[in-house]
Formats: structure tokens, C-alpha cells, sequence
């Protein structure tokens, strides 16, 4: 299943790198993360509510100058 969000707080390259690889890292396939839209798509077979929960301790912790919010299926 695909998921999207946005992401405010991200200015460069490095930002996006960064919150590539800590996506990748919680097992999330296929992610996108674009600067200029502040969004990110990615790919999981994991329920909303557990992916939400791992994007709330992710941006706690080693994401915290980011902020995402509406997280949400693509319809493919």
C-alpha cells in the first residue's frame, strides 16, 4: 500500500536524506521525499495506525526539527 504526508521544516538535500534512510530504517519501501511540495510517499504493508505511531516516535525523537501531518492511502 502506498502513503503519503507532508513535512514542513525541510530546506535542502541533507533533509531529505535524512528522512529517506530514518523511513527506510522502520521498514518503509519505495520513499520519496520531495523538498519543494514538502511530501513524502512510501510503500508498507503495515496498518495506519501502526505506521502512525512509528512516524510520532520517529519525529520525536531523531526527527525532531520536522514536523508531518496528514498521513494518508493513496488509491493506486
Amino acid at each position: 500500500m502506498k502513503y503519503f504526508f507532508n513535512v514542513s521544516g525541510m530546506h535542502c538535500s541533507g533533509c531529505k536524506n535524512l528522512i529517506t534512510f530514518c523511513l527506510q530504517d522502520l521498514g518503509f519501501t519505495n520513499v520519496s521525499v520531495n523538498v519543494e511540495s514538502n511530501s513524502v510517499t512510501f510503500n508498507t504493508d503495515k496498518e495506519i495506525k501502526d505506521i502512525r505511531t512509528e512516524l510520532d516516535n520517529l519525529f520525536k525523537s531523531d526527527l525532531s526539527d520536522y514536523n508531518y501531518s496528514n498521513l494518508s492511502l493513496l488509491n493506486d
